[in-house]
């Protein structure tokens, strides 16, 4: 009987297993990778029901709404940084004010008041009264002191005060800016008017401070100049006595169309042209 064989107990063959059929965890995902599972900007636009044209005309809508409405000023201090013939130009200075004025146009003259100034009422009620009663034949004319009587300015403006019982600004406020147009003979001059000086104390003596009134004019400047046309100025002071406090104007006056004589007047407190706040 053959002897039995010897079963050898060596079990190094099964521990050597090749490096390459160990085992290891998978490698990490690649940063390409973990970029291709992040959703994407239209991904996350079409979640929430939008897409980029919708973006967009939200974005130009409301900019164009901020922009109209002068939110926050944008509008005016955009205007500010461009030149002012161009503002002036394109008219948008009399819907949005610019470094702290407003533009009015009217009939022949333009110019320019402070942000803050509103139109005077009182001569917008008596303007609209002396239309109705031109309309109306039948209605009776206005005599003296009644309501539409006398000269009445084309445009009046001063700041927002106190309000009558019927809501209207009280007309005459010591600070103001009133234009008033009167009618001339065809070709008139302000040569016609002699020298500034003479012109201007024929103004007070007749208009501002006539003999009677209790009223006392004093001439402080007279003098021509020209922009666009001659036009005199006009600086003096009025005494009101005991009616009211001291007042200082200035009037420009020239002449359009060759036969109206415009006259712009802006009028406050004496006290207030030397106050460092209006300086």
């Amino acid at each position: 009987e053959p002897p039995p064989q010897s079963v050898s107990s060596d079990t190094s063959s099964l521990d050597a297993v090749p490096p390459s059929q160990e085992f290891s965890p998978p490698p990490p995902p690649s940063q390409v990778q973990l970029q291709s599972q992040q959703p994407s900007s239209t991904d996350l636009m079409r979640a929430m029901g939008t897409n980029p044209r919708r973006i967009f005309l939200s974005l130009t809508t409301s900019t164009s709404i901020a922009l109209a409405a002068n939110f926050l000023g944008i509008t005016s201090n955009l205007l500010g940084s461009v030149p002012s013939e161009v503002v002036e130009s394109t008219g948008l200075d009399t819907y949005y004010p610019v470094n702290g004025f407003k533009r009015f146009n009217g009939s022949g003259y333009t110019l320019t008041i402070p942000k803050e100034w509103v139109a005077d009422t009182a001569v917008e009620l008596a303007k609209a009264t002396r239309r109705a009663g031109t309309l109306d034949y039948g209605m009776k004319r206005p005599g003296t002191g009644a309501p539409g009587a006398g000269v009445l300015p084309d445009a009046a403006f001063g700041p927002p005060g106190k309000k009558d019982a019927r809501g209207l600004t009280p007309q005459g406020a010591d600070t103001n800016l009133s234009i008033v147009i009167s009618q001339l003979r065809k070709g008139f001059s302000l040569r016609e008017l002699g020298p500034p000086k003479d012109a201007a104390e024929f103004l007070i003596r007749v208009s501002l401070a006539p003999e009677g009134s209790g009223r006392v004019g004093t001439l402080l400047t007279a003098s021509e100049v020209r922009r666009g046309g001659p036009l005199y100025q006009f600086e003096y002071e009025v005494d009101r006595g005991q009616r009211g406090v001291p007042l200082r104007a200035i009037s420009v006056i020239g002449i359009v169309d060759g036969e109206n004589l415009i006259t712009g007047t802006v009028v406050a407190p004496k006290a207030d042209w030397t106050d460092e706040r209006y300086a």
